[in-house]
Parts: structure tokens; sequence; C-alpha cells
């Protein structure tokens, strides 16, 4: 096994900013304060428009960061680097809140959760040049790392090779192992054999070189893998420890990676969004899977369909079909984001129509409106869908606008 040389002293994976605050890339957080960009675009960041509606994001998603500290200071000031390293902000901009045609689509719920995802996993890359102010040391040597598509490789290639239960990464083996090989071009076999001989206690890393400061240990490379998990790529198992999170692959196949890695990205920003959005089937076959996995893994899915076929009288409020066997329970606000159990937060549907409104590319406003994302309008299957439905008394229209505002 050879020892990876250091490419330079500074040589580290960065996420936006040196300490990051994991919770910031949730998807509600972080979609809910990109709404709010996009509400209050060309104002300032420090207005009290933004002040006031970074508040109210912060009470409705339940944040632990402090989103406003005071009228000058609020959660940009220190952080907004979150929004430009992900290509949502325009730079250069003078102080004023400018987003990117691909941060308005995100926003204005053109595009999902996982095909914005799915975009940011294979366009990525280090140096990050929307935040890195000097990557002078990164072009002396020409060195420039996709940190998705070799975390994503290197599961599937585990998998493949050492079968399920040893087809994962732990945040300790990414910062001890694949972060310092990437530096100095590791190979897939190269990983893989690193990974083995640290399982096995058969490897010196004494003299590795340290490419995460200790400070950040758990925080600086951990948040690429959080990202694959937070978006269904991935899945993480924890051990009580964040050095030992295990990421195991999500809602995404060996061959779907293969497929994603497959397509072109020498091209403008726009013609890669539309080749990986709108001529790939990767992110609705991700958004598919994601939707089975997490309703059959929700504690009381049973008694909470009985409860909604009762209510709802075994019909499809969408399309008025009455078979028992497609018919499904969609929670408004998901459980893993506190939704409750209870009938004001159900809906019934038909199964392909829940995995549309879990995926969000069907979208229901709390006046009854209906609003289907660009690919589904597309579809000539889902030509019937209303434009506006009758909602029963029973839900909460509450549910219905946090849903709008953070899914």
């Amino acid at each position: 096994m050879r020892i990876p040389r250091k490419p330079f002293s500074n040589y580290k994976w960065r996420w936006a900013v040196y300490t990051p605050t994991e919770s910031l890339n949730d998807p509600p957080i972080y979609l809910g304060i990109l709404r709010v960009l996009r509400d209050n675009e060309f104002d300032r960041f420090s207005s009290s428009s933004v002040n006031d509606a970074l508040k109210v994001v912060q009470r409705e998603t339940e944040s632990t960061v402090n989103l406003v500290r005071s009228p000058e200071r609020n959660i940009f000031r220190n952080s907004g680097q979150y929004w430009r390293g992900l290509g949502m902000l325009e730079e250069n901009s003078r102080g004023l809140i400018i987003l990117t045609n691909f941060g308005r689509q995100l926003a204005d719920g053109e595009i999902t959760q996982v095909e914005f995802a799915s975009t940011i996993i294979l366009t990525f890359e280090l140096p990050n040049r929307r935040i890195e102010e000097d990557t002078t040391e990164w072009d002396q040597i020409d060195l420039i790392i996709k940190p998705f598509e070799i975390i994503l490789n290197i599961i599937s290639t585990l998998h493949e090779r050492l079968g399920t239960q040893e087809g994962y990464i732990s945040v300790e083996e990414l910062i001890k192992l694949v972060i310092p090989l990437a530096g100095d071009n590791g190979t897939i076999d190269e990983y893989i054999e690193a990974i083995t001989l640290f399982r096995q206690n058969r490897i010196d890393l004494t003299t590795w070189p340290v490419c995460v400061p200790e400070s950040n240990v758990k925080r600086m490379a951990r948040v690429f893998m959080l990202y694959l998990s937070n978006y269904g790529f991935c899945r993480r198992f924890s051990a009580g420890h964040n050095l030992s999170e295990k990421y195991f692959l999500g809602s995404i196949s060996i061959e779907e990676i293969d497929e994603l890695y497959s397509i072109q990205t020498k091209e403008t920003e726009l013609d890669r969004i539309e080749r990986i959005i709108k001529n790939s089937q990767i992110p609705a076959n991700i958004e598919r899977k994601k939707v089975v996995r997490e309703v059959f893994e929700r504690p009381n899915q049973n008694a909470f369909r009985r409860m909604i076929l009762e209510a709802y009288q075994s019909t499809c409020l969408i399309t008025g079909v009455k078979i028992e066997t497609v018919l499904e329970a969609a929670h408004i606000k998901p459980v893993k984001y506190n939704g409750s159990d209870e009938l004001l937060n159900g809906i019934c549907m038909r199964a392909d129509i829940h995995t549309l409104f879990d995926s969000n590319n069907l979208k229901i406003r709390p006046n009854g409106d209906v609003v289907l994302s660009e690919i589904a309008r597309r579809r000539e299957n889902y030509a019937f869908i209303p434009d506006k439905i009758d909602l029963p008394h029973f839900i909460d229209p509450i549910q219905l606008d946090w849903r709008l505002k953070y899914c």
C-alpha cells in the first residue's frame, strides 16, 4: 500500500466554510432559506423583511441554528457561502440578493429536491471556485476532485466486491484514507485496498498525511456524507459517534451511479441541468425508491393508512379512484420532520399520485390548488389531474403551507 503525498500544505475538502454548520444542509432549512431569498430578491441580505422571514423559518423548521442574531447580523453574514457554493446565488452581486436561474428553479418548485441534488452530486468539484478566493495551489498541480463521484464509486465497489454488509464508508475512513488518497490522485483499487486493510487493522497510518484539521475532524468531511444521506443517495447508520457513522447506498443503484457519471458535464450550467433533470430517468428512479422506502419505514404506517382510508371513504383525493389495493395514506408534513400520524396530516392517494406528492412533483396549496412540476406536466398520463380540488374540512392548512415552504 503506497503512502499518499499531501499535494500542498493547506489541502482539504471544503464544503462551504471551514467550520460547517451541518444542519444548514437539511433540506427544509436549506430550501426554506432559499425561498426567503427568492421572495426578497434584489433586496439586501440584512433587510428587515429578510430577517423577519428567517425568524419564521427558524420557528417552523425547529432549527437549532440561530438564523437572525441581530437586525444587522443574520445567517448570511457568516454562512452565505452555503447558497453561493452550490450555485444558488450570483457572484459579485454587491450586497443584493440575486439568485441564479438554477436557484430560482429550485425555489419556485420547478425542479425537485432529488433533481437538485443529482445536479450537485454530478457537478460539484474541488476546489469550489464559487467560494475559494485563491485556487493557485490547486491549479499549479492541475488537481480537480469530484468528491461525490469518489464516495459513491467506493461504496458501490465495496458493495460489489465485499457484499452488502461491507458496502459502506465510515466518516473515519473518509477522513483518514479517502481524502489523503484523493489529494494524490488515488485509484479506485487503492481506495478499496486502504479501506480493507484499515478494517483488518493491517495499515499503519502514522506516516500518512493528516488532511483535515483536528478541530473540525468530525464536521469537515462528514458534511459530504450527510448531503448524500439528506437526499436519499446514502443510508446512514450511527454507532453513537460521528466518526463511526456508516454510509451505505440508499435509493441509487450501482448501475444508476455508472449512468449518472457517464453524463458529459463539459457544458454550460443550464445545459447540464437540462441533461440531468429532463433527459435522464435517474432522478425519477431515485425519487420513486426513496418514497417507497420511507413509506415502509414509517413506524405506524398501517394504522395511519386504515384511519385515512376510512376518513376518505377509500377514495383518492386527486383521482377519485376507489380501489383499496392501490390506495395509500400520504403524510402532508413528513414523519421524518415530526409530522404527526393524525387525520389532519393525512391524504388518501393512489400509489403513483402518492409518489408524485412525496417527490414534490405534485403540490397542493391550502386553497386547494394543485400544481404539477414541469416534468410531471410533460407526462401525458397526468393530463387528467385537476387544477383545483375540494379539501376535506379536517385537513390542517398549516401542514400544507409547511410542505410548500420546506419540501
